[in-house]
């Protein structure tokens, strides 16, 4: 089941790459100081405000909040992005649109903790392998996230939809601009990402990863032992083919420490 780089070839690692391509670097910052992952701003005793990055002391370091709705990612520690979709270009549906000019954020209704945007897909009828959002984390080159020991963030489905949701990291190794797997060649074994199989409820779980807790699914080239977390992409969240789907994501951040 890969995932693409451009709209006219259907595997993922095609659409994937032209997705990202299409988008330009408007990022602004914000951050959750509470450690709440969606709950409000918050200063000390003092007046202070708490750390807000993992070299500041912060126990995480926020990666997008979503509440600008605006599409981007925070430009943070060097990061810049947007978030975009994507499917296998089979007859279904989905949005928002993988081609549409901006990816907009939807309205959390009602809030959860304070937070009041999040980002949203929904849809069905795609047979190959399926759909999915996702974001760079710098402008289609490889970052480097070792000094940070994982990922975090909150997820939920809505009502008489499939439960299941793959969370994927593109790094060097897994996505075709890598140039280590066969993307000319064999597209197919291209975006095995190392990752984890979600299974979503209606509301609101926080989901917590080290790097080191992530894996492949298994049916691509190459399977390295880890992922490699200097040169990452970016973040994936995929449907399965032949589903309905309506997924929500928030609030996702770099993790400073294990937890």
């Amino acid at each position: 089941m890969p995932i693409p780089c451009v709209p006219w070839l259907q595997s993922r690692s095609v659409f994937v790459f032209w997705a990202a391509a299409s988008c330009g670097l408007l990022a602004m910052g914000c951050s959750d100081d509470s450690h709440r992952l969606g709950g409000g701003e918050e200063t000390s005793a003092v007046g202070k405000r708490p750390p807000t990055l993992c070299s500041e002391g912060a126990d995480i370091e926020i990666i997008d909040r979503m509440e600008d709705a605006d599409g981007t990612i925070n430009m943070t520690a060097e990061r810049g992005g947007v978030w975009f979709s994507f499917n296998d270009e089979t007859p279904g549906t989905q949005t928002p649109l993988p081609k549409a000019e901006t990816f907009a954020m939807s309205e959390v209704v009602p809030p959860r903790s304070g937070s009041h945007y999040a980002a949203h897909s929904q849809g069905g009828g795609f047979t190959d392998w399926g759909a999915g959002i996702g974001f760079e984390l710098y402008n289609q080159q490889p970052y480097d996230v070792s000094k940070y020991a994982g990922i975090t963030f909150w997820a939920r489905r809505g009502p008489d939809v499939t439960s299941a949701l793959r969370f994927g990291v593109s790094d060097i190794a897994t996505a075709p601009r890598g140039g280590q797997c066969p993307a000319i060649e064999d597209p197919a074994k291209c975006s095995d990402y190392f990752g984890a199989d979600l299974t979503l409820t209606p509301s609101f779980q926080r989901f917590s990863f080290t790097w080191q807790e992530l894996a492949q699914e298994g049916w691509g080239f190459p399977l390295p032992a880890s992922v490699d977390t200097e040169h990452v992409y970016g973040i994936r969240f995929i449907t399965g083919e032949n589903e309905d789907f309506d997924f929500w994501v928030d609030d996702i951040a770099l993790l400073c420490h294990a937890q």
